[in-house]
């Protein structure tokens, strides 16, 4: 019964430590951060599913507002754009089964099988640009696999997941609360 409960927590953890998500932030050094109180949203390159588009906004504009920033429809101190990008990632599996010898020699034989698979993946861009000079300020990247047989409710949660991830230390310099 014990091993049993080992082997199912060892699962469980092997299964949440497998993350393919990956994020990547960068900003301009210098940035005074605590000086933008506004933010502006606008398309960059548009998404093939407009659903996911409208998803990441709402997500993204409860994200920023958590933040202590106030959507401003037009005219922001801040320009935000979002450009998506939808993908494939090649992944390459092989197993091998085989039964050998005893006590180092090998006898008999094995079998192996390689399968490849297209994983479909997104890719999210936030580029915030500072909306009296235009110059950027701030840029998130964060990529992963994209689930086929998630529900509409799995999918908005999935967001929420990634944009608090992307904006987990934004703004830079920003006291951790």
């Amino acid at each position: 019964m014990k091993l049993t409960r080992l082997a199912t927590l060892a699962f469980v953890a092997a299964a949440f430590g497998c993350s393919t998500l990956e994020i990547n932030t960068d900003y301009a050094p210098g940035t005074d951060f605590s000086k933008y109180k506004t933010f502006t949203l606008k398309e960059g390159k548009p998404p093939a599913n407009q659903i996911a588009a409208e998803r990441v906004k709402a997500a993204l504009t409860s994200t920023l507002e958590g933040k202590g920033f106030k959507a401003a429809p037009d005219g922001g101190d801040l320009t935000v754009f979002l450009h998506f990008q939808a993908g494939k990632d090649t992944q390459i599996n092989t197993t091998g089964y085989g039964y050998g010898g005893w006590g180092g020699w090998r006898w008999g034989g094995g079998t192996q099988t390689t399968t490849v698979q297209q994983i479909p993946t997104g890719t999210l861009v936030v580029d915030i640009v500072d909306g009296v000079s235009h110059n950027a300020v701030w840029r998130g990247v964060a990529k992963d696999q994209i689930s086929t047989s998630a529900t509409p409710d799995e999918r908005e949660q999935k967001v929420k997941e990634v944009l608090a991830k992307l904006f987990e230390n934004f703004p830079p310099g920003a006291a951790k609360k």
